[in-house]
């Protein structure tokens, strides 16, 4: 589907729901939007599936979202229901912002309280490895118009704060997580540069990435935390870092982005899955 007509067919918030509460009556507590190729909460019970194309009129067209809902509970808590978008829209593929967003606006005209956003990121904080997890505690907007018309501004601002109740509890499970299990590493925390794409950023972009002092940079996720602040959505961000920038060592693409993604989903499932467990 070109774009034009991809934002022709795409449906309002509004529709959205109705098009959701056509199929499941369930109203989730959080709602996780899964980054590339990012997996997690696939044992869902008593779980609905619908495709994005069913939900907004448009699906995406990026290798690793899957652009499917899944509607249900946690085995180890049946108290708590949980919506999880596989996959998402960006403005590299030539949506407008309206349609980058429609999720979130979704997720809150639902009336869903909470949102975790992920996204597969490249470190270039250089005491990361590949495979960490880093909650956001900012971010630079370098994808909206708005941002990208007045790019000088941008520069001149301090990091938007991503910090709220919801994340603090994200961290507090990590700590222990990792009292718990060897196998989950402790969670970073850092300031992520969102870019539009879809190429990898260029040396400059990372110079001046550095500067501002970001410790990550990818192509989402920035305009979902800018319309949940908008609306009044508490929202938490989780960067799974699929590689780390270094001068001598070579990125070799969207394929490299997925394998680590993978191979971080195991941590991030045992995150939400004890985050879910332990919520009311």
């Amino acid at each position: 589907m070109q774009v034009e007509e991809a934002k022709k067919h795409a449906k309002s918030p509004k529709e959205a729901v109705e098009a959701i509460k056509a199929i499941t009556n369930i109203l989730p507590d959080v709602a996780i939007v899964l980054g590339s190729g990012v997996s997690a909460l696939t044992d869902l019970i008593d779980s609905q599936t619908i495709s994005f194309q069913d939900i907004f009129g448009v699906s995406p067209t990026v290798a690793g979202h899957a652009g499917s809902v899944s509607v249900g509970k946690l085995a180890q808590n049946k108290n708590v229901n949980v919506a999880v978008f596989r996959g998402r829209f960006h403005v590299y593929e030539g949506h407008d912002w309206s349609v980058v967003t429609l999720p979130t606006r979704l997720i809150h005209a639902w009336g869903v309280k909470e949102l975790i956003v992920t996204n597969a990121a490249g470190g270039i904080n250089q005491s990361f490895n590949v495979g960490d997890l880093m909650l956001l505690s900012g971010f630079r907007d370098f994808i909206s118009e708005k941002a990208r018309q007045d790019i000088v501004e941008e520069l001149k601002k301090s990091p938007e704060p991503c910090q709220s109740e919801l994340s603090k509890q994200i961290l507090q499970v990590s700590k222990n997580l990792c009292e718990q299990t060897k196998e989950f590493r402790p969670l970073a925390q850092g300031v992520y540069a969102g870019f539009t794409g879809p190429s990898y950023e260029t040396l400059a972009e990372i110079a001046v990435a550095l500067k501002l002092e970001c410790d990550a940079v990818g192509m989402s996720t920035v305009p979902e935390l800018l319309t949940a602040k908008e609306l009044g959505l508490s929202a938490a961000a989780i960067s799974v870092i699929t590689n780390v920038w270094k001068e001598d060592v070579s990125i070799h693409g969207h394929e490299e982005v997925l394998e680590a993604s993978k191979a971080a989903s195991k941590r991030l499932d045992m995150l939400f899955s004890s985050l879910l467990a332990n919520k009311k």
